[in-house]
């Protein structure tokens, strides 16, 4: 059992982060966490496995103490698992391979064991193709899954996983919570920390935390009617879907009349060329992005997305092919994991170095850095000073779409989005960009979650294996794309 007794957390010279948190986790169960972004989700999680020590309080786990000593402190650490809500902040070896077998070399376990389980782990989480493979040159859904097989094939006593299905396509997603729920009915424990009242709703018992406290704490679904005043999805949420916002659209759903500032002509992409490590992310790829409109990449983990969208923001030259921009315009990117952009001291800091480099005034610059924190749910009086590395995930991921959004861009990329963010944050972040593109800004964008491509897109492109499947209007893609006619057709076949 995980016992925890009055928890408190803050890091120096900021109010606590936790504070009073009573808590009884039994071996075989699965609990789901929930709260809005800063409730302190992850900071629990980083304290069960023993990476943080508590300002106040205690962590028992089955009667061991991590604080009580070092023996201590390794014991929690060998018997808890913990899956980052960012993989790449795990992930150290070379190879996939090695990456797996890293953990359980660290255990010990026997050599010929070991290459069992490493082989288990790479069927089990579809990492074959990839066992040879460099974890950078992998997508951010594809990392996921690595973490997931490292710390899953360690066998720990307790599973904690901070949003593992956030990067994940569904397809991925429902293979990796299936994996999670046998976890679970085979006896083990998982703490299972979301975003998704959907994925609750398999748990046992739901945990909604804010700000700092426990709030609720019940069966799921008796949780869910409540959860709503919390800043988290409800039962409503969890079954429905937004319409689409439909668009006038002409052929290959362009806006008629509008012309595209950046087109793709036969873009293709290889990374490592010329050695034995050589993939191709991107294979001959033809794309218009209208002014004044929103397009979303869809397809899943690995099939180009990330590399198709850092292409289009300037950041990844293509091998072949021509990028074609008319009138100039100003690009801008948000990158899938907001660690790999954020700096400086402050937010503040931050956000405005965007806009200082492209020779806004001091003056201009203050008020953008200010109406975009406020845009994204930011209250420049309470964030602009804080230190970035203090925040949570969800409040580093608006942090950074601030940064990106204070300089004005004409042309908007953005990596995942709203991955991570509680609803009450995806909803301002959904409409700033709604407004963005009403203004006459282009917004090309990737996200695994439908509702958010449906509510914000009028066109889409679908990747698979790194070539474009399907493109055109939103409806037109949802209607014919063979990969979510696949996905629509899993989704009728799973049980209740």
């Amino acid at each position: 059992m995980i016992h925890v007794s009055e928890l408190s957390f803050s890091f120096s010279g900021r109010p606590p982060v936790l504070s009073g948190i009573n808590l009884a986790i039994p071996r075989g169960i699965h609990v789901a966490v929930m709260g809005p972004n800063g409730s302190g989700k992850s900071t629990l999680a980083l304290l069960l496995k023993g990476l943080l020590f508590p300002s106040g309080g205690r962590i028992l786990v089955d009667g061991v103490d991590a604080v009580a000593g070092e023996a201590g402190r390794t014991e929690v650490m060998r018997r808890v698992g913990l899956v980052f809500q960012n993989p790449e902040n795990a992930i150290v070896a070379t190879t996939v391979e090695r990456e797996i077998a890293f953990g359980l070399e660290n255990l010990g376990v026997p050599g010929a064991e070991m290459h069992r389980r490493v082989d288990d782990a790479l069927r089990r989480f579809g990492l074959e193709e990839l066992r040879y493979a460099s974890p950078g040159r992998l997508s951010g859904g594809e990392k996921q899954r690595l973490a997931l097989a490292g710390v899953m094939s360690m066998r720990p006593d307790y599973l904690v996983l901070d949003e593992p299905t956030s990067l994940l396509d569904p397809e991925n997603g429902g293979h990796i919570l299936d994996l999670v729920r046998e976890a679970a009915a085979d006896g083990g424990t998982v703490i299972h920390i979301t975003q998704f009242a959907a994925e609750a709703l398999a748990a046992d018992r739901l945990i909604v935390l804010d700000r700092g406290a426990v709030v609720l704490d019940g069966s799921p679904r008796d949780v869910l009617r409540e959860a709503g005043a919390f800043g988290v999805e409800d039962l409503d949420d969890a079954a429905g879907t937004v319409p689409g916002r439909g668009a006038d659209t002409g052929p290959y759903g362009l806006l008629p009349d509008r012309e595209s500032p950046v087109v793709f002509r036969g873009i293709s992409c290889t990374y490592d060329r010329g050695t034995p490590f050589a993939h191709r992310a991107l294979e001959d790829a033809d794309a218009e992005f209208p002014r004044g409109s929103a397009t979303v990449l869809l397809g899943p983990s690995g099939s180009g997305k990330t590399t198709f969208l850092e292409i289009l923001a300037g950041i990844t030259p293509p091998t072949t092919g021509e990028v074609v921009l008319r009138d100039a315009p100003l690009r801008a990117m948000a990158f899938q994991f907001p660690e790999d952009q954020v700096f400086g001291d402050t937010v503040g800091e931050y956000a405005a170095f965007g806009p200082g480099n492209i020779g806004m005034t001091p003056e201009n610059a203050e008020r953008s850095v200010d109406d975009s924190l406020a845009a994204v749910g930011l209250d420049p009086a309470v964030y602009r000073n804080r230190d970035p590395f203090t925040l949570s995930g969800g409040e580093k991921r608006r942090a950074a779409l601030a940064g990106v959004l204070a300089m004005r861009p004409d042309v908007l990329v953005l990596d995942e989005p709203t991955a991570g963010l509680d609803r009450a944050a995806a909803d301002r972040v959904v409409q700033f960009l709604t407004s963005y593109t009403g203004s006459g800004g282009t917004l090309i964008f990737s996200t695994h979650d439908f509702r958010i491509a449906r509510r914000l897109a009028q066109r889409a492109v679908v990747l698979r294996n790194g070539r474009i499947e399907t493109v055109g209007s939103l409806e037109t893609v949802f209607g014919s794309s063979p990969w979510l006619k696949i996905i629509r057709n899993r989704r009728a076949a799973a049980p209740e």
